[in-house]
């Protein structure tokens, strides 16, 4: 698993220069195989039980890394638990669920989460959700990798599982040469005439009943400020004590957002595109000034959807 894993990391890292960075990779291979046993070097193999290797195998071919209890010194994944990073995440799973499904699973708790380590982290979290038109509770699963950046951007998340447990199987891996090209460039700021240049028709200044009616704006503000919050605001010790809902920097204050797509939608339903860059301005608290940039894309795949982030701090 770990090595099939880094074949995607240099596929993502590894391209050659071609004009403007360029993010798309050779043909796409198969999903990882999770029934082939780990790979171990043979001075590793002298030390390894078999027993517990092929206990902590098993586990990994039947759950497809989520529901590991066995996680060995050789092992590959380690348990995380709930933390800011999978608590964030888990979030951003099931807005890509909702999304696709036209539902409003609600985020309750982390259950539990593996973590796996190859040049990036990929997370694979069991989630308990709340379905609010039944009051139900949903054990919901999400696989998010936290993923090499390259277009300007501070982080970049996607998704490769968003399912209620035991529903759907799998897809196969992203696919980066199945995004619209248009989307493949630096991410930047927007230009002071975008809303009334040539291009005027690809964007849409966000109303206010539209920040109302799409919470997951407010999530997108959150994704925004966690990304800086992870690698700037925030010292590592403090990192251990504060979960991100509890945030010295959330909630946040929406002043503006603007979203642009070339999907050929009615102005009203540009929120809704699945490839489309947004472009948020708000006041977090404590007072902090705030641009972010949020870019959705997606390959055409269930369960995929991929958040490419950067964050500027004003004031």
């Amino acid at each position: 698993m770990y090595d099939c894993m880094l074949d995607e990391a240099k596929l993502w890292l590894d391209e050659p220069p071609h004009g403007k960075r360029k993010l798309e990779p050779p043909p796409p291979l198969p999903i990882v195989d999770y029934s082939l046993p780990t790979t171990f070097s043979d001075s590793d193999e002298e030390e390894i039980d078999p027993v517990e290797r092929e206990r902590y195998r098993k586990q990994i071919v039947e759950s497809g890394g989520f529901d590991v209890d066995f996680f060995p010194v050789y092992g590959s994944l380690d348990q995380s638990g709930s933390t800011p990073s999978t608590v964030m995440l888990s979030k951003v799973g099931l807005h890509c669920y909702n999304f696709d499904k036209g539902t409003n699973l609600q985020f309750t708790s982390v259950q539990k989460a593996n973590e796996e380590f190859a040049s990036f982290t990929m997370y694979y979290i069991t989630v308990e959700a709340m379905d609010p038109f039944s009051g139900s509770p949903v054990t919901f699963q999400t696989c998010v990798w936290d993923a090499a950046t390259k277009s300007n951007e501070s982080s970049r998340f996607i998704t490769k599982v968003c399912r209620i447990k035991g529903t759907e199987k799998e897809t196969s891996r992203w696919d980066h040469g199945a995004v619209d090209e248009f989307y493949k460039d630096d991410i930047s700021w927007l230009e002071d005439d975008a809303l009334t240049g040539s291009d005027k028709l690809q964007y849409y200044e966000v109303k206010e009943s539209d920040l109302r009616d799409n919470e997951w704006l407010q999530l997108y503000a959150e994704v925004v400020m966690f990304s800086k919050w992870e690698t700037d605001l925030v010292s590592e010790e403090k990192k251990k004590q504060l979960s991100i809902e509890n945030s010295a920097y959330l909630p946040v204050k929406m002043k503006k957002v603007v979203v642009r797509t070339r999907e050929d939608v009615e102005t009203s339903k540009k929120l809704r595109s699945k490839n489309a860059t947004f472009y948020m301005s708000f006041t977090a608290c404590g007072g902090l000034e705030c641009r972010g940039i949020i870019r959705r894309t997606t390959d055409g795949r269930p369960q995929h959807m991929s958040l490419q982030v950067n964050c500027w701090i004003d004031k």
